[in-house]
């Protein structure tokens, strides 16, 4: 006798998302693609496996890449998806980008009542100024912002809140992701310039971005924390720290991403924080990844992304600790999880971002031979197209590639990625 495999709908399954098809197919499972815009956003392009699924399903309700409402947009309301979803016997929904979360939560509403968000906080869960307004509204550390299309607004918020005087702010789209056109600003001219630059434009995920988002600027140490959330219990995956490096007004180029153990004295303070953010949003369940800048006076968040951590964050995550965001959800749906609230550091392990500091041809790509054969190196994903031509680096979507390195030893680890910033630094670009 023949018995139909469970099915699995992942509402945009572009960058990590990409991943969660397979693992389920893995499992013996079958899976639907269901996707809030008629193409995925070029970045991730690349990321898009339509071979993965049994069937894609598009949702004609809000067209996410323009803003305005589809022309054919005889489900604005998801209604005819859930009756789809449940004809075809879906077993579960889940988010695969971001820009897939708040329609997840409205099917999961419906269809899982027992793993669904809360529904009036999905919006802020995706939009980082209603993030932070929730935040307010929660009274917990939070960043002063205004949005707007009017930079006169701009002023009077930099006047009432004393940010006029301040050695620089802000500029950022409310509903992008990988650092995408992220600038930090002195107010003045440059200021104004940067804001009427910026509205009106398509970010990195298709979104027109209506109006520009002026936050303060939070100076410290950024971290992550990656949770997976079972009937509102957080349990922690893993806690990273970053460093990163500006240019100019261009700010967040990511250096490198260093998982931490739970015994580092950082840890307590910013887990608590980021189950009180999850909290406060409404998190039920799911993989979350908060981003925190740990200032003198306590942790703040920066954003929170409503999906698994992206890049080679699962990959980090096994090496370091033993399973992923993504273990924990396949084991979940899988009827085998087990809730752990933290996790032991195996090794240390570290992803090294290599950048391009201008644009040109790269005339020394044999230097790049190199980072594989690193004592601790793990992984390198460093690419250079063949006729050389790179890009300034300007964000996470611009990278030439990363080097994960992996060992027990943490002085070798630091060695080796000095030896790759090395090796950055003395590629010729011309």
């Amino acid at each position: 006798m023949t018995t139909t495999p469970p099915l699995l709908a992942v509402v945009d399954p572009y960058g990590p998302g990409a991943l969660i098809a397979p693992a389920f197919r893995d499992l013996g499972w079958s899976c639907v693609a269901v996707t809030t815009a008629s193409e995925p956003p070029a970045v991730l392009a690349h990321t898009w496996r339509p071979q993965d699924f049994d069937t894609v399903l598009h949702h004609e309700g809000t067209d996410g890449t323009d803003g305005t409402e589809s022309s054919d947009s005889a489900d604005g309301d998801g209604s005819a998806l859930c009756r789809a979803l449940r004809a075809a016997g879906v077993s579960g929904v889940v988010t695969g980008m971001e820009t897939g979360g708040p329609l997840a939560d409205l099917l999961c509403s419906r269809l899982f009542p027992g793993r669904a968000n809360t529904l009036g906080l999905a919006e802020a869960r995706r939009d980082k100024a209603l993030t932070h307004q929730a935040l307010a509204e929660a009274g917990l550390p939070h960043l002063r912002q205004v949005r707007t299309d009017d930079f006169g607004r701009v002023e009077q918020w930099l006047a009432a809140t004393g940010l006029g005087r301040a050695e620089a702010v802000i500029l950022k789209p409310a509903r992008s992701a990988g650092t995408d056109s992220v600038r930090r600003l002195r107010p003045g001219p440059g200021l104004r310039a940067a804001f009427a630059s910026m509205a009106g434009r398509r970010n990195a995920l298709g979104y027109v971005e209506r109006e520009v988002l002026v936050q303060e600027y939070a100076v410290g140490t950024e971290f992550s924390v990656d949770t997976f959330s079972v009937d509102g219990v957080h349990d922690v995956c893993g806690v990273t720290r970053y460093a990163k490096r500006s240019v100019g007004s261009v700010v967040g180029i990511y250096d490198s991403v260093e998982f931490l153990g739970l015994d580092d004295p950082v840890c307590a303070g910013l887990v608590g924080y980021a189950r009180d953010v999850l909290d406060a949003l409404g998190v039920r369940f799911g993989p979350m990844h908060a981003e925190i800048m740990l200032r003198p006076d306590g942790p703040v968040l920066i954003e929170l992304n409503a999906r698994a951590a992206g890049g080679q964050m699962p990959f980090l995550s096994r090496l370091a600790t033993g399973r992923s965001q993504l273990d924990r959800l396949t084991a979940y749906f899988g009827g085998t999880y087990d809730h752990a609230p933290g996790y032991g550091l195996r090794r240390h392990v570290m992803s090294v971002f290599v950048t391009a500091h201008r644009s040109g041809v790269l005339r020394n790509p044999d230097l790049l031979a190199d980072l594989g054969q690193l004592p601790t190196a793990a992984r390198s994903t460093v690419e250079v197209p063949a006729d050389g031509r790179v890009a300034e680096t300007s964000d996470v979507f611009s990278v030439l590639g990363r080097v994960v390195l992996a060992g027990a030893d943490r002085d070798q680890v630091q060695r080796d990625r000095a030896r790759v910033k090395e090796i950055e630094r003395g590629l010729q670009i011309v």
